[in-house]
């Protein structure tokens, strides 16, 4: 898939004007995903570029956020794109966004985007709708990962692709290391994600998911980014940990995880950290997959 690059300012700027919008109306937790999601864009420009896309095609983002990934294929191409996500306030900034970039004229003339709420275990569309399907670090939350692939297998055309990424929290790498409160914190919110059936250490598994469901392997590449960032303040993705930390108190002390004045003084210290230098390596693993043309192709 080829991207106008030209069209790159267009979108760049609506994103960081909503952002500043947000933060001025007081939505943190919205300001801070916005913000590090847009971050993470540049590297899925690179992944889109891979995909097999052609005009006219219908699209699902399972798992749309905000709407980023959906803007930027509605952009460069005529498609039809449905986003879907479990989240209705993300919902509803994706829709506000989307009628601001067609007003900027940003979309291809025959493209379409939509988005409502929605399950990937069940995503209540006809069978074989799509052309592709995209989903962007969703399954490591989901219960029950390979049901929501045998649903994307179901949605998809036969010969249609799903392109599918997650993390793996040991594909991570920072110097100097975490700190004991930042690690107590981490460990606590990812033992309650692990008893509510996710799983940090999903991208590692995404082939096997695929096989499962009964996806040929066209393809896996891992994503490496490493940079040397300043930690303060004004980092959206350190403003985001805390924010996703402060958001799970009270799974974490229902959960028995860790107390209540622990985790409140944890939380307190992480807020009130000195800036730091830290270098970061991290890695995200990209699986796509396709459909037999077979009905065969399925276990």
């Amino acid at each position: 898939m080829d991207l106008d690059e030209s069209k790159f300012g267009t979108l760049d700027v609506a994103l960081t004007e909503y952002a500043e919008e947000l933060r001025g109306s007081g939505d943190q937790t919205a300001t801070v995903t916005l913000g590090y999601t847009h971050s993470l864009h540049k590297s899925w420009r690179t992944v889109l570029r891979m995909l097999p896309v052609a005009p006219g095609a219908s699209v699902l983002d399972a798992g749309s956020g905000f709407g980023i990934v959906a803007f930027e294929l509605a952009a460069n191409l005529p498609v039809q794109v449905d986003g879907i996500d479990v989240e209705a306030s993300f919902v509803g900034h994706a829709r506000e966004l989307s009628q601001r970039l067609s007003d900027r004229g940003l979309f291809s003339q025959g493209s379409a985007v939509r988005f409502s709420e929605g399950d990937v275990r069940a995503l209540g569309c006809p069978d074989e709708a799509y052309d592709l399907v995209l989903m962007r670090e969703v399954l490591q939350f989901v219960p029950g990962p390979v049901q929501a692939v045998q649903e994307i297998y179901r949605a998809l055309k036969p010969g249609g692709y799903f392109c599918v990424s997650d993390t793996d929290d040991q594909l991570r790498l920072t110097w100097p290391s975490g700190t004991a409160v930042l690690d107590g914190l981490v460990a606590a919110v990812a033992s309650v994600q692990r008893q509510r059936g996710g799983d940090r250490q999903t991208g590692r598994k995404l082939t096997t998911y695929l096989r499962a469901a009964g996806f040929e392997l066209a393809g896996v590449v891992v994503l490496p980014e490493a940079q040397h960032r300043v930690v303060d303040a004004d980092d959206p993705e350190r403003s985001l940990i805390i924010e996703q930390i402060r958001a799970a108190r009270s799974r974490v002390v229902g959960s028995g995880a860790m107390g209540p004045e622990r985790f409140d003084a944890d939380l307190k210290a992480l807020e009130e950290a000195a800036p730091h230098e830290e270098f970061r390596m991290n890695a995200k693993i990209v699986a796509l997959g396709r459909r037999p043309s077979s009905p065969t192709g399925r276990p």
